[in-house]
């Protein structure tokens, strides 16, 4: 019997993603659909078994079989490297908004460093992109997103803090002595919108309520970093929508955030794949993040 091994690797992204369309969001290299649909048709050949259902997905006794003897390899390859080179470390691959990375991740890395002093942090800028298949994909380790976690087996999170959704406006807007913004038709059909990262959640969302006013938003300008869109936002580019960002960037910025009750608050989250981070490290990593967001609350007001 020849097994492919690039078609157990194709297998094993699919297991993890909860099907092929959903496997596409996290293999890590460009490949269509029918490719992987042809390539699992030829692995279940080769092996002679159904792996899985198509719809709904569900592997079957035989995938779950493949999946266990795959998924501690390929779980591996993560931490090989620095194996192979002997380095005694640990690293750690931690993907967050820039922002977070600047203002609140530099005192929880200084207490998990004096605690776990072997830890070698890596830290990615994850605006622009998808930090849950960076995880799937072994890219990152754990992350910190106001993303909404995938149904996946592998991937354990907990919520730091809601946040509620905004409308940025400069301190002088008229919206301003109302308290809360005016989500009417009249009210917004001329309005200009600062996109913030355009194809997120939270622009799906502005989509989606302002075609129910059978409006569409018209972008000011576009950006994927949250203290760059309150920057446009001064500049009169236009309004922004977001989960509400730390009070100190609106007060330097002469901005303000009013919170549209009519739409639910976002969760904030620690996000990270099981055992690609040790237990211990995963611990103390949400334990300090918990004390910081205890320590910054003043920063989010409408939290």
């Amino acid at each position: 019997m020849k097994i492919n091994l690039h078609h157990l690797e194709l297998f094993y992204y699919v297991a993890e993603a909860g099907g092929i369309t959903q496997s596409l969001k996290v293999i890590p290299y460009p490949i269509q659909q029918p490719a992987i649909s042809q390539q699992m048709i030829s692995l279940e050949k080769a092996l002679g078994v159904t792996l899985f259902e198509r719809r709904p997905f569900v592997l079957t006794d035989a995938g779950r079989t493949l999946l266990a003897t795959v998924a501690p390899f390929m779980e591996k390859l993560s931490t090989l490297e620095d194996e192979l080179q002997g380095l005694g470390t640990r690293r750690l691959r931690i993907g967050c908004a820039a922002l977070i990375a600047d203002h609140y991740l530099p005192e929880i890395l200084e207490a998990m460093l004096k605690a776990h002093p072997d830890v070698i942090p890596s830290v990615s800028d994850l605006e622009g992109r998808d930090p849950h298949r960076a995880l799937i994909a072994q890219e990152l380790d754990l992350t910190v997103s106001i993303e909404a976690p995938p149904r996946n087996r592998r991937l354990r999170h907990a919520t730091l803090m809601s946040l509620p959704w905004c409308v940025i406006v400069p301190q002088e807007h008229p919206w301003v002595a109302k308290g809360e913004p005016i989500w009417t038709e009249a009210a917004l059909q001329d309005i200009r919108w600062v996109a913030l990262q355009e194809h997120s959640g939270g622009m799906s969302l502005l989509h989606d309520e302002l075609r129910k006013l059978t409006l569409a938003p018209r972008w000011g300008a576009e950006t994927n970093s949250i203290p760059t869109a309150l920057k446009y936002i001064r500049l009169g580019l236009g309004l922004g929508f977001m989960p509400h960002p730390p009070a100190f960037l609106l007060k330097d910025l002469k901005l303000r955030a009013l919170v549209v009750k009519r739409f639910a608050p976002v969760e904030l989250s620690l996000c990270w794949r099981e055992g690609a981070v040790p237990a211990d490290i995963a611990e103390f990593f949400l334990k300090e993040c918990v004390a910081a967001v205890k320590r910054h609350r003043k920063d989010f007001p409408g939290a």
